[in-house]
């Protein structure tokens, strides 16, 4: 296990083998291989910051295609999460890294170089994800329905993105893919 201190709290990710995460995205049966690597580790930064680990997983793989995005596999940045500035990566992630990407506020959509975090783990993702979710205001609404998953990503979905559709493609997924059973 791998022990990663917090201010309040010590979130024990399970160990992970970057390599085979990266071969099981590349795999035929890809979604069982993702799910059963996310898995634990949503349940892990459950434990840290109270998050539903079904929503956790569900982004993840909404996110990063089930680990497969570049983002994911070159930066194991798994929530597309970005820089604050490109040179300021945050507390959690290694390094500010730039990709083409589309911004669409403020409309129309349109191309842009964007700087987006480099973690040294797939944990530290996630661990960024918890970290993220808990402390900024744009989320505070979500906190006091973090026992009910569905109205959870609800609310986190009115800032997080863009897509009005966000929130039902993350229930469907944990719909699909049974994911609340990382809540239990």
């Amino acid at each position: 296990m791998i022990h990663i201190g917090l201010a309040a709290a010590l979130v024990v990710v399970p160990p992970i083998d970057q390599g085979a995460v990266r071969d099981a995205a590349l795999s035929a049966g890809f979604q069982e291989a993702y799910v059963g690597v996310a898995g634990p580790i949503a349940q892990a930064i459950h434990a840290a910051y109270d998050i539903p680990a079904s929503v956790t997983v569900a982004q993840a793989i909404l996110e990063s295609n089930w680990g497969r995005s570049k983002l994911s596999t070159a930066e194991l940045n798994h929530f597309g999460f970005k820089c604050v500035t490109p040179t300021s990566p945050g507390p959690i992630a290694l390094k500010c890294a730039r990709y083409p990407s589309t911004e669409c506020v403020p409309a129309p959509c349109h191309a842009v170089d964007a700087y987006f975090r480099s973690y040294a783990s797939i944990g530290d993702s996630f661990r960024d994800y918890g970290r993220l979710l808990t402390t900024s205001s744009n989320y505070a609404a979500a906190l006091p329905v973090r026992s009910d998953p569905d109205a959870f990503i609800r609310a986190v979905a009115r800032k997080y993105a863009t897509d009005p559709e966000y929130a039902n493609k993350v229930i469907r997924l944990m719909d699909l893919y049974d994911l609340r059973r990382f809540d239990r």
